[in-house]
């Protein structure tokens, strides 16, 4: 099996993953840790192998990291912090 196989698979597992969660509606504030670091883990994924990233060096490598990494975070606080 070649990696975009092992890869997609991958993704698809922890999609499903989070979407056992949802559906199941066991969303605790660790469960959303986890979906949070599992979102991370696959928009990384995305960066390396199917946007071409993995042998890039530097700074281009980095700004999808960062910038999801932003996001998650502004994510984590909207959750963590309720709208009153």
């Amino acid at each position: 099996m070649d990696n975009f196989t092992k890869n997609w698979l991958l993704l698809m597992l922890l999609t499903l993953f989070a979407f056992g969660l949802g559906w199941l509606k066991l969303l605790s504030l660790w469960s959303f840790a986890l979906l949070l670091f599992t979102t991370f883990i696959k928009g990384h994924i995305i960066a390396d192998y199917f946007m071409g990233l993995k042998e890039i060096k530097g700074k281009y490598r980095l700004i999808p990291t960062i910038w999801l990494f932003i996001t998650l975070t502004l994510v984590a606080l909207a959750y963590y912090v309720p709208i009153k």
